[in-house]
């Protein structure tokens, strides 16, 4: 094992979990998060951030909304949910912004 040499500004997962029908947690992310990941991916290869800027599908990440789906950043910890995907610009610059901004210190509130 060994460090990738790879580090983005800041990375967004969106979840794309897809559960039965009846499930009682509902239907997951599913649908909605497939169109979150593509408006994302557009906006950040249009901007040509794709270098500094990542946005990976991910499985459950825990937050099951009724409606949309759940995108979480890193570094700086932030977590939506019920996004759809005219969230997306919002959630392209709250990145933007998060990454542009000092690190926060281990007691800093990142929201």
């Amino acid at each position: 094992m060994r460090p990738s040499p790879l580090k983005p500004r800041v990375h967004l997962f969106v979840c794309t979990n897809r559960r039965e029908e009846d499930s009682p947690l509902g239907a997951g992310c599913a649908d909605a998060g497939e169109r979150i990941f593509e408006t994302l991916k557009a906006v950040v290869t249009s901007r040509r951030e794709y270098g500094s800027v990542w946005v990976t599908r991910t499985g459950c990440m825990g937050v099951c909304p009724r409606h949309g789906a759940t995108v979480a950043m890193y570094p700086r910890q932030r977590i939506w949910t019920e996004a759809t995907p005219d969230d997306a610009g919002a959630i392209h610059a709250h990145a933007i912004a998060d990454a542009a901004a000092p690190p926060a210190t281990p007691d800093e509130d990142p929201t």
